[in-house]
């Protein structure tokens, strides 16, 4: 039985692939493995693995040594901006077993396989990748919902409206990018091509995202989003309101003004009356 280390690392939400794999053309241990629209793998052994996903993950696997995998951090997650730090999500580390006399099966820390098979190396990478992007996303809808928290107290303890339009339509903006980075960018409702060609790739990718509880938190998710948005337009709404009710005033005292200031032509003609 062989176990080897993996650890999936947030940076941020985009990486630039075609720089990265520019800056790493010539290197002298791994070598790029695959190359796919949104990830480059390269390969420096059967268990050792670097994968550099565009939705801001970069996957370590089989190396053991942190200052080893923080140099790997640095040469494969700053192509296109090397004073970028790493993000503080923490990291999401788990592990792969193999032993040929054992059935497949996806356990709470690790994935036990009968052999290291590159297309289910990957998909296990792709599972653990995601859901460290949840984590960041999660963490960024937890910041915004603190937000609307205060805007809420203030309207429940003071009945104010603190909050600003372009503030509110800023954060509605940045819910719809989120969902659009779940849908298109993080590819979270996709399955991966093998698992139509391959029964027991499909398995596993299931088991998988059972395991990470991938569906279950991208129902909560999409569900704090919601509440952002709907909140997002209630106070967008109060504030046109309140925004209409100026202007009538302004209007109001405009007109006074003009009747003050009409006054003194029209009194001669009242007191001829």
């Amino acid at each position: 039985m062989e176990k080897y280390p993996l650890s999936a690392h947030y940076v941020k939400n985009s990486l630039n692939l075609a720089k990265i794999e520019q800056k790493n053309a010539d290197l002298p241990l791994f070598s790029l493995f695959r190359k796919e629209r949104n990830l480059l793998v390269y390969k420096a052994s059967d268990s050792q693995y670097v994968c550099v996903y565009s939705f801001g993950v970069v996957v370590v696997s089989g190396i053991e040594d942190k200052k080893e995998v923080a140099k790997l951090l640095k040469r494969f997650a700053y192509g296109d901006d090397e004073q970028t730090k790493v993000n503080k999500i923490t990291p999401e580390e788990y592990s792969i077993v193999i032993d040929p006399e054992q059935p497949e099966t996806v356990e709470f820390d690790y994935t036990r396989l009968k052999a290291l098979s590159p297309e289910k190396l990957l998909l296990i990478f792709h599972v653990v990748a995601q859901s460290v992007a949840i984590d960041y996303l999660e963490s960024h809808v937890l910041d915004t919902l603190q937000r609307f928290e205060g805007f809420h107290n203030e309207m429940e303890h003071k009945g104010k409206l603190i909050a600003k339009a372009g503030e509110v339509i800023k954060i509605l903006g940045g819910s719809g990018n989120t969902v659009y980075f779940i849908i298109n960018r993080l590819s979270l409702l996709d399955k991966p091509d093998i698992t139509w060609e391959d029964k027991d790739a499909e398995l596993l990718f299931t088991n998988l995202r059972k395991m990470f509880e991938l569906d279950d938190r991208f129902i909560a998710l999409r569900f704090k989003l919601q509440y952002i948005q709907d909140s997002s337009e209630t106070i967008l709404e109060a504030l046109h309101t309140r925004r209409a009710e100026f202007l009538e005033i302004i209007v109001i005292i405009l007109i006074a003004v003009e009747i003050v200031f009409m006054l003194p032509e029209y009194l001669p003609f009242f007191f001829k009356l």
